[in-house]
Parts: structure tokens; C-alpha cells; sequence
């Protein structure tokens, strides 16, 4: 039986790889993002591309704006725009995820970041960022709880400094992974090689 996805993010970055991953290995995909004409952040977006779906058998949400800029300065536009691509893009697909999967389970993978981890090294100007990905780490515990019983395992990926347009954009220096690299273990952690593991924050360290 060929196995279906949903990638949000999925034209540039780490998603663009997680959706070439998926189909080298025989995945149905499709990729969400405002480029391809879905914001991940807008309900009614969500509800429609999850509404052409007969069924899923992963989520994989990678979908994140980054604006860099001093706390101080930050508009609530620009807070809101960060925290919607990533936190409330999370909740709104994994609400619909949930609706499709509740009869055969599922996986649902939020790629978060060490800037969302506890005690790990944070960058300045990269608040909303941080929140967003700090969310998702809770976010990952709390939905695997409530996915148990319908079989479905929420697990989240931290990397740290990956080498994307988004990354040089931040003027990140240092090593970094690449988004090659970060997609592998994401489809690992969606397909059935990685059950039953639930609830589980992988960090990855350049």
C-alpha cells in the first residue's frame, strides 16, 4: 500500500528535502506552503488541502518564518507572522491530521531546533523564533499523549544550524548540517522504522 504525506514547508529548506526523500522511497506527497498557494497559519487553508486528502499516514511540519531583529524593535506583526508559520501551523495541521488518521494511526514530525531546547545556545534577534520552536517541543509531548489511543506518535526534531536560505539569511556563522542530512531522520521518524517511539525531541548537532 503506497504511503501518504503531508509536508508543510515543503518548497525550500529542510522540507524540499523531506518531500524528495518521501518520493524516492514511494511516498504520495504533498508539499504546503505559500509559494505552492497554502498558508499553514490561515484555517481555511489548512481545511481545504487537508480536504483533497483520502487519507495520511504522515504529517511532517517544517513550515517557519524567521524575521531577525531586536526584541526591543519587534512589531506585533513581525511576532505574529513567526509564531503563526510555525506554532499555530502546527496546531491547525495537526488538528486535520488527527481527523484522518484516527482510524489507522499515524506519525506527525515537527521539525523544531536547538533554539527551542532548554539550556542550548540562543542567538539575539531570534525571539520569536525561539518561542515558536520552544512551543513545538511542548507541543510534540502534549499531542502524543492525546494520540495514543488513536495510535498516532508525535515525535519532534531539533537541529541546529542547517545550511539554508533561511540560516544565511539569520548571518548564523559556524557549522551546520545539511538539509539532506536533517531529511533522512525526519522520514525515519515518520515511517513505521522508528514506532513505537513517541513523544521523543532528537537533537542534532552540526
Amino acid at each position: 500500500m503506497t504511503q501518504s504525506a503531508v509536508v508543510t514547508g515543503g518548497s525550500g529548506g529542510i522540507g524540499r528535502e523531506v518531500v524528495r526523500e518521501l518520493r524516492a522511497r514511494g511516498w504520495e506527497v504533498a508539499s504546503l506552503s505559500r509559494r505552492e498557494g497554502t498558508d499553514v497559519s490561515i484555517e481555511q487553508d489548512v481545511a481545504e488541502a487537508f480536504a483533497r486528502l483520502k487519507a495520511l499516514d504522515a504529517l511532517i511540519h517544517c513550515a517557519q518564518v524567521l524575521i531577525k531583529r531586536p526584541f526591543a524593535r519587534m512589531t506585533v506583526e513581525q511576532w505574529d507572522r513567526q509564531i503563526d508559520s510555525g506554532l499555530r501551523g502546527a496546531f491547525l495541521c495537526s488538528r486535520e491530521a488527527f481527523k484522518l488518521m484516527r482510524r489507522r494511526g499515524g506519525s506527525i514530525v515537527f521539525v523544531s531546533s536547538l533554539s527551542g531546547v532548554f539550556g542550548a545556545e540562543k542567538f539575539p534577534g531570534m525571539s520569536a523564533y525561539v518561542a515558536a520552536k520552544s512551543g513545538l517541543a511542548g507541543l510534540t509531548e502534549a499531542l502524543a499523549v492525546e494520540g495514543k489511543e488513536r495510535g498516532i506518535r508525535v515525535n519532534a526534531i531539533s537541529p541546529g544550524s542547517v545550511d539554508t536560505p533561511m540560516l544565511r539569511t539569520a548571518g548564523v556563522e559556524g557549522p551546520a548540517l545539511e538539509p539532506a542530512e536533517v531529511a533522512r531522520i525526519i522520514v525515519w521518524l515518520a515511517s513505521s522504522e522508528s514506532a513505537p517511539l513517541s513523544g521523543a525531541n532528537l537533537r542534532m548537532d552540526p
